[in-house]
C-alpha cells in the first residue's frame, strides 16, 4: 500500500563527510559518527581479546604468532568468552546507531517531498582513498542512496538521480557557470562570473533540486496524485503537475528483458535549460 506523505516539497540532497546530508533549503544534518566515537573502546577490547587468544595458542602447544592448523580447537576460557561478547556488543552498537540515523533521515526525506534530486556516487572508488575511507564508512555513504531508492517507491516520491559526472559542486546555481578549478578543500567559493559566494554543499544541493524540478516537470505540488495509488484517476483540468516516470535500475532483475522507462539524467540537459 502507498504510504501518505506529510508535505509535497521538492528537495535537493547532497551527501558528504563534514555534513552527512545537506538540503537545498540550507539545512545540514550531521551524522552521529558512531565508529569515531567508539574507536578507542574498540581498540582496547580488541587488544584484550587478542592477548587471551595468544595464551590459548600457547596452551594448545603452538608457538606465539604461529598460524593455527586447520581443525585445531583452542581452549576457551570464561574470560575469553566475556571479552568476545563485549567486542561483539560494541560492533553491534555502532551498527545500530548508524542504521537508526540512516533510516530516520531517509524516511523523513521521502515523507516530506514529492521529488528528490540525488547524485550518483562511486562509493567503491571513493573508499580506495585511505584518507577518506574511515569517514565515508562511518557516515554510511553507500547505504543512504539504497534506502532512498526503495523508500521513494513506498511514498510515491519521484527520484531524479543525476549523472555521476554532473558538476553539482562546481556549477553556480545562479548563473550556471562551471568553476573548473574548484578543489575539494574549497568549502566556500566565489563565482568568477557573477560574484555570488557559495557554500559548496548547499550550492550542490540547490543544483540537484533544480535538476529534479526540470526533469520531473513539477510546477506545483501534487498531493492528490501521491495520496492516490493510481495517478491516472486525477481529474482533468486540475492544477496537479505532471510527473515523468523515474528509473529504478537497482531493483530490476537480470532476467528481465524489458528496458527501463526513463534513462539516467544527463548533465547537459540542465545546462541547456537555463
Amino acid at each position: 500500500a502507498m504510504r501518505k506523505r506529510t508535505a509535497d516539497k521538492v528537495e535537493g540532497v547532497d551527501l558528504g563527510i563534514t555534513s552527512a546530508v545537506t538540503l537545498s533549503s540550507g539545512e545540514k544534518i550531521q551524522s552521529p559518527k558512531p565508529l569515531k566515537a567508539a574507536l578507542r573502546r574498540l581498540k582496547i577490547r580488541g587488544r584484550r581479546l587478542s592477548r587471551k587468544l595468544e595464551v590459548a595458542t600457547i596452551q594448545a602447544g603452538l608457538k606465539p604468532g604461529q598460524s593455527i592448523p586447520k581443525g585445531t580447537r583452542l581452549p576457551i576460557s570464561n574470560n575469553r568468552k566475556r571479552d568476545t561478547l563485549r567486542l561483539q556488543k560494541t560492533h553491534l552498537r555502532i551498527t545500530n546507531i548508524r542504521q537508526d540515523f540512516t533510516h530516520k533521515t531517509t524516511s523523513r526525506l521521502c515523507r516530506e517531498n514529492q521529488a528528490l534530486g540525488l547524485e550518483s556516487l562511486n562509493v567503491a572508488g571513493m573508499l580506495k582513498n585511505y584518507k577518506l575511507a574511515l569517514a565515508l564508512s562511518d557516515v554510511g555513504m553507500g547505504e543512504f542512496p539504497r534506502q532512498i531508492k526503495y523508500k521513494t517507491k513506498l511514498y510515491g516520491t519521484r527520484l531524479c538521480e543525476a549523472d555521476r559526472w554532473f558538476p553539482s559542486s562546481k556549477l553556480c546555481s545562479v548563473c550556471k557557470f562551471v568553476h573548473g578549478g574548484l578543489q575539494l578543500s574549497d568549502r566556500v567559493w566565489k563565482c568568477p562570473n557573477c560574484g555570488t559566494v557559495h557554500d559548496r554543499d548547499i550550492n550542490a544541493a540547490i543544483n540537484l533540486k533544480q535538476l529534479a524540478t526540470v526533469e520531473t516537470a513539477l510546477p506545483v505540488a501534487s498531493p492528490t496524485v501521491m495520496q492516490d495509488a493510481d495517478a491516472s484517476k486525477t481529474p482533468e483540468g486540475s492544477s496537479v503537475g505532471k510527473v515523468t516516470p523515474v528509473s529504478y535500475d537497482s531493483v530490476l532483475k537480470k532476467d528481465q528483458g524489458r528496458k527501463t522507462k526513463a534513462a539516467k539524467v544527463d548533465s547537459s540537459s540542465l545546462l541547456s535549460t537555463f
